[in-house]
């Protein structure tokens, strides 16, 4: 009964990546903006509970430093809560401006290293390919967490379902082995009772040994 408990817990996990997994292929562009709320919503609630330990705590003892934190939390909970679509777009030309400098970088060290050694012009193509991914990153084009989003969904529809075949083939092995280990063990029973029987019939009896 345990053992059937716990196989349905884990069904019901897998039928919730798979759920998950769906949600954040379909609304991908939803799902970050749903994230970053959340994340807006924890820092007011966190800036309201600093603000109230800081109401709470003597004149004397209130540092400015901390008053500023409460003040920051706040202002960023707030524009992730109102803009959430700005923080992604932030997100990805942050990333998009590193790809940009990590590329350019690498291109004037290739052309460095082909003016010494002779390098192939085939050297240049990843980093050029990662400078067109940058500057379409920077322009809005191509918006980082919604990939994001589409790949983790995807990889959890794979892994939900999977999970799923693997709970319900080990389901069937289990209750093929019980089925198998309690045939046995009444084949067994059945065996050392004839056992029995067979020694308590061939045993002669006081009378007939007098």
């Amino acid at each position: 009964m345990e053992q059937e408990s716990s196989n349905l817990e884990k069904f019901v996990s897998a039928l919730a990546l798979l759920a998950v997994g769906v949600c954040f292929v379909v609304w991908s562009d939803k799902v970050t903006e749903w994230i970053a709320i959340a994340f807006g919503v924890l820092a007011l609630i966190a800036s309201a509970v600093h603000a109230f330990k800081f109401y709470k705590t003597k004149p004397e003892k209130r540092t400015s430093s901390g008053l500023f934190g409460i003040i920051v939390t706040a202002a960023i909970g707030l524009l992730l809560v109102t803009r959430a679509d700005l923080a992604k777009e932030a997100i990805s030309f942050i990333v998009g401006v590193y790809i940009i400098l990590s590329c350019a970088t690498q291109l004037l060290v290739i052309s460095g290293l082909r003016k010494a050694s002779g390098l192939l012009l085939g050297s240049y193509l990843w980093p050029l390919l990662g400078l067109f991914v940058g500057i379409f990153c920077v322009t809005g084009q191509f918006i980082i967490p919604d990939a994001l989003a589409t790949v983790t969904g995807a990889a959890l529809i794979v892994y939900g379902v999977v999970y799923m075949i693997s709970l319900v083939s080990f389901s069937k092995a289990e209750k093929t082995y019980a089925a198998k280990t309690e045939h046995k063990k009444i084949e067994e029973a059945v065996i050392i009772k004839e056992s029995k029987d067979t020694k308590t019939t061939e045993k002669p009896s006081k009378k007939s040994d007098k």
